[in-house]
């Protein structure tokens, strides 16, 4: 087979600016992408080989802060001649090792800027009458960040409290509380319902037998599957009313444990859409499961997947994290995944 059909995995890196991908190939040993967790930011890590003492060399020697664009490209992976693209990102150097004999160089990056303040920077503040969106574009403005809000709602507060707390970390805290996931990634501070991802079309189905699956894992625990329902209750003083509502997901077992917790909540539908978020957090951890596969472009974080050939662990699942591995081994894709809820 000519190189030019040959089925083959390429990484893109543009360094400062400038297009490295070629100066970047005689040298890799190992490069791997992290398309995080909510809660986490997305990372990079590239291992070159440094015989010639190039890289640790002054003219080379990548420093902190310096920025880093990179893309994987399969040729031919799937059919003939065709090329698909991923994109990964914009990422900030953080950290580079040196090690050996023989020479190597490892450079670490990240997609949280290393200027902004929203990840170091402890912080007291009282936030009054504010919005979470509000919250988030401030921190993304501190950050160095772009804001992309997709949560459906948009939840008020007289007062919240960040005291000694980075920005990213409360953020993360206060936006759970609603329901809503907090990720960096691309130079975005994106925040969104892991339900409404949840109810998008798959990107794809994985077949045991059939599919590039290397590896796999899957967990079913019941101590994420205990309750049946959830009650919210909050006495309002002022008032001295007490709010109630209880939320029983479709499909559910008429008869077991209910989760109750006691919440502020202005009215009824508030207290609901809590009980539901409750729920949902103590409910989604239920079934998890872990592949490798042959490299796949497709998968990322944030989109579902259809399992079959599993018997029991079939079914539509979201994808919590996905890491792209292009090394010895060839061009490999972890996925760590939830099976979805449904409500």
């Amino acid at each position: 087979m000519d190189m030019i059909d040959a089925r083959r995995a390429e990484l893109g890196i543009s360094y400062n600016g400038y297009e490295l991908s070629i100066d970047l190939a005689g040298d890799l040993l190992d490069f791997s992408y992290t398309d995080a967790a909510p809660g986490e930011s997305d990372d990079l890590q590239i291992t070159l080989e440094d015989r010639e003492n190039k890289w640790q060399s002054p003219e080379w020697m990548p420093m902190q802060g310096d920025s880093i664009q990179a893309e994987i490209r399969t040729i031919g992976w799937d059919n003939p001649g065709e090329i698909k693209r991923l994109p990964l990102g914009s990422f900030e150097v953080d950290s580079v090792a040196m090690g050996g004999p023989p020479d190597t160089v490892t450079i670490k990056a990240t997609s949280l800027p290393l200027k902004g303040t929203a990840r170091q920077e402890k912080r007291t503040k009282a936030w009054e009458k504010v919005t979470l969106r509000s919250i988030a574009a401030e921190v993304a403005k501190r950050a160095g960040l772009k804001l992309t809000y997709l949560a459906p709602v948009n939840p008020t507060y007289e007062r919240v409290d960040q005291t000694e707390q980075e920005d990213l970390a409360f953020l993360y805290s206060q936006a759970k509380e609603e329901g809503i996931a907090v990720k960096v990634s691309a130079g975005q501070l994106v925040l969104f319902d892991e339900f409404e991802f949840e109810k998008a079309d798959p990107v794809a189905t994985l077949t045991r037998g059939k599919d590039n699956i290397i590896s796999y894992k899957f967990d079913w625990s019941a101590a994420y599957a205990a309750y049946v329902a959830c009650e919210v209750s909050y006495t309002q003083a002022k008032k001295k009313q007490t709010i109630k509502a209880k939320y029983v997901p479709p499909g559910a077992p008429a008869i077991g444990p209910v989760l109750k917790i006691n919440e502020q909540a202005a009215n009824e539908a508030e207290a609901l859409r809590k009980a539901r978020k409750a729920l949902r957090e103590k409910n989604k951890e239920m079934s998890l499961a872990s592949m490798t596969l042959m490299g796949d472009t497709r998968l990322a974080a944030g989109v579902t997947i259809l399992v079959s050939g599993f018997g029991t662990f079939d079914g539509k699942y979201l994808i919590v994290s996905a890491s792209h591995n292009i090394g010895s081994g060839g061009y490999t894709t972890n996925i760590s995944m939830r099976q979805v809820l449904g409500w």
